[in-house]
């Protein structure tokens, strides 16, 4: 039998038909593609247009380009079509060439005639062609009855005369370079901003917002007046010209949807570029969308400042700091305009026909190699080359049992990825890669209480510049702690109950369904903490914190970067009044837990932002903030510190010393500790830091600071003669691109550790009895 492929190309018209389809299909798909890079809202907007533009374009030159015979497929069975190329219409009802009996001899030899599938497709065609005409003339009628119900709403409007709106009108059309006269009404049938018309532009204010304040007002002018400027209207026009010609075509509806929501998106940044305030501003589209009802006519062609739908994602887009927000100009639009148009003519004649009979293939037998056993695979498996690319990838399973805790030292970095199982043991997948991926050491090992991964360079090179790129994806059982101290790299946990703890020099954490307690920092990135039961804190240097469905009092922090908390759907989910559920955006929360001790007397003292300030510490004690300074005096007892961002001093103090800041500068004073543990470790993600050391010191010495290009070269400053030694290249293993500077040595038996890691600051060991 013919398929339907080649029926409907039995016409030289349907092989125009859905040749149409078919490129269609293709340029939304790289208008898609293209769209969903890293790139501006106004950017990704140009791109939806010149996508549904170049769409529309199409359909208008595929009948008149020059046309190129583009082979799909092969004729099957006895009928082998002859595909005319005749104009459209001509040719109906001419007989199709066959290689097989005719009808007619068929049919004297007393069988029932076959329909052929010339006059098949010809049924068919006919169909469908009623069926897209009359979709096409009900998204066009859709389009009309917008426009007069706007034509209608426009002859009852009542203008505002008031001076405020007339000045903020003026001011907003000045700052985006808006020459043309804009008319400014309000109306009762609105529920928030819109505006619609190209020449003869239009804004409609609902009628309550004669009570709105200030600030609310002046950022409802400068949203829509955006949207006047950008001929926002004028493209959705278009877009909706498009949809009517291609109504069937899922990627159609997706590409319009998202036009008009980057449109919104770009108009948001052209106020914030304006001066507005983010916070502000999100407060600002939460009430008018609490106020808002949708307009019921002419909503598809109208402008809205504050659709109640993809309100939460707007609203995380304006709070995002790291968000590119670049406006796009009218050069802008040049290059890609005619990049597009002189690809589309010869696109346009790209015309799908049938090809020759498919030659006759031989069966193929594929052989199916067994699977390995699971106690026959290979611990360590090398493959490629010696470029970049992903070269060695390690496989290691240990058992384990519930409860234990697995022990992430990291000193490479790199990202890493926890999943829960119900198996009792831990299975560790590592790909290695970047240059210097020889020169790392993966250790995989059962200790007491239980799994130690390890990631170290070797000796010859670690105080070099290396550049590595590795992924760690490991399993562990469901109830089991995790303790992280990682150079850098993102951190996701899914599944796990247990204790988690520890820090990463930068990346994004992820924490998804996870209960027990959580004491997590990273030095910069995005946190994001969903269905989770989870006490204790977690805190960035810079970067939104979004908390969704989360029990337990978990709390976050953020150098530079809002809080956010949802107790729905994030960015989905609206109440009854169209704001989005159960969210609360603030800089960071302000409980602050009373101070515990322990058995031994030690303090445990745990704020969600603020500064700790402690007298002295006699049993020592571990102090954590989401964010804020931390100050403690003389302590007996080891001290660990922890905040999100802030300065931290500590001591005279007789034990070892932990101290981690997302940003800020360290200053350490250790005392005589009798022959005991005097180490000291520090970590900043940016600041100097200062250790003051008794003269009799004994430990060795791990130093390193790094500095951007937009700082000036750091230096160490130690009072014990140490190796140094500093990188001339850039590395960017770790994020930004950096410099190194490293020390190390060994005083005595080297029976303490000093290890100070900081980025754009000095790194200062001096005497204990030197004067400041």
């Amino acid at each position: 039998m013919n398929s339907p492929l080649t029926m409907l190309l039995a016409g030289s018209e349907w092989s125009l038909v859905l040749g149409l389809a078919l490129k269609a299909t293709l340029l939304l798909t790289v208008g898609a593609a293209f769209a969903s890079f890293r790139r501006s809202a106004a950017e990704r907007h140009l791109a939806w247009t010149l996508t549904l533009a170049a769409s529309l374009l199409l359909a208008v030159l595929t009948p008149l380009a020059p046309r190129l015979a583009v082979p799909v497929g092969h004729a099957q069975g006895p009928f082998v079509m002859q595909v005319s190329d005749a104009p459209m219409g001509a040719g109906l009802g001419a007989p199709a060439t066959t290689s097989g009996p005719n009808e007619h001899d068929i049919a004297a030899k007393g069988h029932a005639p076959r329909t052929s599938p010339w006059r098949m497709a010809t049924t068919t065609a006919g169909t469908l062609a009623m069926i897209w005409f009359f979709g096409c003339i009900a998204v066009l009628l859709w389009c009309l009855l917008g426009h007069l119900g706007l034509a209608r709403l426009a002859r009852g409007l009542s203008p505002l005369e008031d001076g405020e709106w007339r000045t903020l009108l003026r001011t907003s059309s000045a700052g985006q370079g808006l020459a043309r006269r804009v008319r400014l009404g309000r109306s009762g049938a609105v529920g928030a901003p819109v505006t619609w018309g190209w020449l003869r532009p239009i804004i409609v204010v609902p009628a309550e917002a004669e009570s709105w304040p200030s600030g609310r007002r002046q950022v409802a002018v400068a949203h829509e007046v955006a949207h006047v400027a950008r001929h926002d209207y004028l493209v959705q026009l278009m877009a909706s010209v498009a949809l009517a010609v291609y109504w069937f075509h899922p990627l159609a509806w997706l590409a319009v949807q998202r036009l008009r929501i980057e449109s919104e998106h770009a108009c948001d940044d052209r106020v914030l570029a304006g001066g507005a305030a983010a916070p502000d501003y999100a407060t600002h589209l939460v009430e008018v969308a609490r106020r808002a009802r949708r307009l019921r006519i002419g909503g598809m062609v109208a402008v809205s400042m504050a659709r109640t739908s993809h309100l939460g994602r707007r609203i995380l887009a304006v709070l995002d700091d790291s968000r590119a927000r670049r406006v796009v100009s009218g050069r802008t639009w040049v290059v890609p305009a005619v990049v597009v148009g002189l690809v589309l003519v010869p696109y346009a004649g790209l015309r799908p026909v049938l090809g020759a009979p498919a030659p006759q293939q031989e069966e193929a037998r594929a052989s199916v190699a067994p699977l390995p056993k699971a106690d026959e695979a290979p611990q360590v498996a090398v493959s490629g080359s010696d470029d970049d690319a992903v070269s060695s990838r390690v496989d290691r399973m240990v058992p384990a049992k519930s409860g234990e805790e697995l022990f992430l030292d990291l000193e490479t970095g790199g990202s890493v990825v926890i999943r829960a199982w119900d198996q009792p043991r831990v299975h560790v997948r590592a790909a290695l890669a970047g240059t210097n991926w020889r020169e790392t050491r993966v250790d995989v090992e059962r200790v007491s209480g239980g799994v130690r991964v390890r990631s170290t360079v070797e000796p010859r090179i670690q105080h070099g510049n290396t550049s590595t790129s590795h992924s760690f994806e490991i399993q562990v059982p469901r109830r089991f702690d995790v303790r992280i101290r990682s150079a850098g790299g993102g951190l996701s946990i899914t599944g796990v109950a247990g204790d988690l703890r520890g820090n990463t020099g930068g990346g994004e954490l992820v924490l998804d369904h996870v209960h027990g307690r959580a004491r997590l920092s990273t030095g910069g990135g995005e946190i994001e903490v969903t269905d989770s039961d989870l006490s204790g804190s977690v805190s960035t240097g810079g970067g939104t914190v979004r908390l969704s469905r989360v029990r337990g009092g978990l709390r976050g922090w953020s150098g530079s970067g809002p809080v956010i908390e949802a107790e729905g759907v994030q960015g989905e989910e609206n109440d009854e009044t169209g704001a989005p559920k159960g969210v609360a955006v603030h800089e960071s929360p302000v409980r602050v837990d009373q101070p515990k001790r322990d058995a031994r007397g030690a303090l445990h003292i745990e704020k969600a932002g603020g500064d700790v300030e402690l007298e002295d510490a006699p049993r020592g004690g571990w102090i954590s903030t989401g964010g804020g300074d931390i100050h403690v005096g003389p302590a007996g007892g080891p001290i660990e510190a922890n905040t999100g961002g802030g300065d931290i001093e500590i001591g005279p103090v007789a034990s070892p010393v932990t101290a981690v800041t997302g940003a800020g500068n360290v200053h350490i004073t250790a005392a005589d500790a009798r022959g005991g543990d005097r180490s000291v470790e520090v970590t900043s993600g940016t600041g100097r830091v200062v250790v003051d050391l008794p003269s009799d010191f004994d430990g060795s010495f791990e130093l390193e600071t790094a500095y951007t290009r937009s700082s000036a070269p750091t230096h160490i400053d130690s009072a014990w003669p140490l190796e140094r030694e500093s990188t001339t290249a850039w590395s960017d293993r770790e994020g930004t691109p950096r410099r190194y500077v490293r020390a190390h040595g060994a005083v005595g038996r080297g029976t303490s550790v000093v290890r100070i890691k900081t980025v754009n600051g000095d790194i200062v060991v001096r005497r204990a009895n030197r004067a400041p």
